[in-house]
């Protein structure tokens, strides 16, 4: 492999090639790999902030006030929690869990979105009692809860419309069609605003609306948005309140695999808030909203690199190799679930000749743990560092602790500093939890 024929766009900016090996910043991966211990995962804090930024000059295209969002699903930690509310972004929650590690970070009550399809009474009444900038409304049971919630303090809702559109991702990635667990139909989210506006501590500030999440294709993203601002107009010309928050949601998506669509983040972001400017200028016409955008994995998930070690390798009889590494489904799922694509190379010698297709698998009892179904690889042998990129976003957030696995340390890269974010998980941290019989 020639340096040109490196996918460069999948990894975090901060990496480049030295004497034949990968390097992050001034750190060499594969001496990270031995000192650090594999798994391991480190996030590239310039690649963070170039998301960022790409986000800020995509809302410059929305004529109006805007607010970069971060959902918190994608990966959430207190450091990460911190980082992100000093660089003034807002938190979308779905959790206590999510709610708190947002508060103790740092974030302000009202930079904090509260989401979900089944909200329960407690986290409700959490949210309302620190003072969240909006509870967003899935559906009429959960506007029932908060109509009977005893409080005297004000509540402000979003409601989340279902637009009945089919996203162009994968189908367990579709959250806005029509049997879609998510979301309200039109007229649901009539009869919520109706209800909301006769209610004296409710009041309907925003609407949302999310389709999906890799979606490459614009067109289907500003259909929805159409939707939504349609239903504004229905909502203010019926005298049920003024919309002040406008969410597209996320979405957006991130190359994985040097096949994927390689468009940069700004161009899309900065397509989306124009697109969402003119649907706005047509089919509304007034005082512009806030626009909320609430990135997630296009947030992070460049940033990322996971670090492994090979192990056993198997050599088939069709020339194809099986490389096993100390990780696998558990700490990245999405092979697994819906067929994730990625690619890998070794940090010493990644410029060198392919040898051939390999299969890289974990050390789990599942013949679905596997990492990558095809990659062409040099010759690796047990013991050499494997690092596979774009692994910033929902790997570690859906990690489980499968056969006893403990779950990776976690380190930030910034131009200065690799800062330790998590440590690794020990066997006492995974017996915590445990209580033992007493007969």
């Amino acid at each position: 492999m020639r340096p040109t024929d490196f996918p460069r766009h999948l990894w975090p900016l901060s990496v480049h090639f030295y004497q034949n090996r990968l390097f992050l910043g001034r750190h060499d991966l594969a001496d990270l790999a031995e000192r650090l211990g594999t798994p391991a995962y480190i996030y590239d804090l310039p690649t963070i902030d170039h998301a960022i930024a790409a986000y800020r000059h995509g809302l410059e295209a929305w004529p109006g006030p805007g607010l970069i969002t971060y959902a918190s699903k994608a990966w959430l930690s207190l450091p990460l929690a911190q980082l992100l509310a000093r660089r003034g972004l807002g938190l979308d929650v779905v959790s206590l869990a999510e709610m708190t590690i947002g508060l103790r970070g740092g974030f302000a009550p009202s930079m904090l979105h509260l989401h979900g399809n089944n909200k329960r009474p407690e986290l409700l009444r959490r949210a309302v009692d620190a003072g969240v900038g909006a509870i967003v409304v899935d559906n009429l049971h959960e506007l029932s809860l908060l109509e009977s919630m005893r409080s005297a303090k004000d509540m402000r809702l979003w409601l989340r419309l279902n637009p009945d559109l089919l996203a162009p991702t994968h189908a367990y990635r579709q959250t806005g069609h029509h049997g879609s667990k998510f979301g309200m139909t039109w007229d649901d989210a009539l009869a919520a605003a109706r209800r909301i506006a006769a209610h004296p501590h409710l009041h309907l500030t925003g609407l949302h609306v999310h389709i999906g999440s890799q979606i490459f294709d614009l067109d289907p993203m500003l259909a929805s948005i159409e939707r939504l601002i349609d239903l504004a107009v229905a909502i203010e010309r019926a005298g049920w309140g003024r919309i002040q928050a406008l969410s597209p949601g996320g979405g957006l998506g991130v190359p994985y695999h040097p096949d994927d669509p390689a468009i940069a983040l700004h161009t899309l972001a900065e397509g989306l808030c124009a697109g969402a400017a003119d649907a706005w200028r047509r089919r509304h016409g007034g005082p512009l909203p806030t626009l909320i955008l609430e990135p997630g994995r296009s947030l992070i998930a460049r940033s990322g690199v996971a670090l492994y070690t090979v192990g056993a390798i198997r050599h088939l009889s069709d020339g194809k190799r099986i490389i096993a590494v100390d990780g696998g489904m558990s700490d990245n799922l999405r092979p697994a679930l819906y067929g994730a694509r990625y690619t890998a190379t070794p940090p010493r010698n990644p410029l060198d000749e392919a040898a051939g297709p390999a299969r890289i698998v974990g050390p789990l009892c599942e013949s679905g743990d596997f990492l990558i179904e095809e990659v062409w690889l040099p010759n690796v042998r047990p013991g050499d560092a494997l690092a596979i990129p774009v692994s910033g976003a929902y790997h570690l957030s859906m990690a489980s602790n499968y056969n006893g696995t403990l779950r990776p340390a976690v380190y930030l890269h910034t131009p200065d500093d690799l800062i330790l974010l998590q440590r690794r998980e020990t066997i006492d941290d995974l017996m915590r939890r445990d209580q033992p019989l007493s007969f």
